[in-house]
């Protein structure tokens, strides 16, 4: 397929259903499992149905690992294993037991808090597509879900402008953000959960992502850097930003003596 994806129909359905797929995902990291939601998993056949599901090695053996978690849900599902995996959400989403929420804010931050200047570095990318997160209190702008969503969106615009200049925008976003915490997430809920289901879930959307971001790079032709030049790049416009310019004086503009 990636030697068909120059061809711009091919890569618009290509970005459809790749922005199909970011949106369940973000369903799943967004709130926690029902009964019915279990059953839905089940009938779609999630998690094969995911359009990355055979380009690279480790992302096919999540995704092994994710199907077999879901297979070994009992049917029907009695209530403590609906309860186990809504305990293991709420240690992973809402209470912090894992010391690693999904926000990027706590993976960049050096004390590790949340909405800091990576949230508001996103909500300037969302801005200038005209976008807002309702209530950011409660899914702060650089929460997993919302950066997925973000990217879903822009995958739908790249599908229905055919705009090479929005595939490059989300690769920046990616290198920029997305990607510079999501895999250290995935791997340390994978390490720390209590249900399979949702450890193999984190790694999944880590290494999908990551494929993802690879499939642009060829479509763009342009190499991706690496996590280590991204982030020389990225500290060497902080600190150019950071530096403090000298004052200027100027005749008349203050009392001299």
């Amino acid at each position: 397929m990636v030697n068909h994806l120059e061809d711009e129909w091919v890569q618009g359905q290509f970005c459809q259903v790749v922005a199909t797929d970011l949106r369940l995902l973000a369903d799943l990291h967004a709130s926690e499992l029902t009964p019915e939601s279990m059953s839905e998993l089940r009938a779609i056949g999630f998690p094969e149905l995911l359009a990355l599901s055979s380009y690279d090695h480790a992302l096919i053996l999540a995704m092994q690992q994710l199907s077999a978690s879901i297979d070994a849900w009992p049917i029907p599902t009695p209530d403590h294993v609906v309860d186990d995996l809504a305990a293991d959400f709420a240690d992973i989403y809402l209470n912090g037991s894992l010391h690693g929420l999904p926000n990027e804010s706590v993976w960049l931050d050096d004390e590790e808090l949340t909405c800091q200047q990576p949230m508001f570095e996103v909500r300037e990318w969302y801005a200038r597509h005209h976008l807002a997160v309702p209530n950011w209190r409660k899914l702060p702008d650089d929460h997993l879900v919302n950066e997925l969503l973000f990217i879903a969106y822009l995958l739908d615009k790249v599908a229905s402008d055919q705009d090479s200049d929005v595939l490059a925008e989300i690769a920046q976003f990616m290198d920029e953000h997305l990607l510079r915490w999501l895999l250290p997430f995935g791997k340390r809920v994978a390490a720390r959960c209590a249900t399979p289901f949702y450890g193999t879930l984190a790694l999944v959307t880590a290494l999908y992502a990551e494929q993802l971001r690879e499939l642009i790079a060829m479509i763009l032709g342009s190499a991706r850097p690496s996590h280590e030049e991204q982030e020389l790049r990225l500290r060497a416009q902080a600190l150019a930003a950071s530096e403090v310019q000298p004052l200027r004086y100027y005749p008349g503009s203050a009392p001299s003596w």
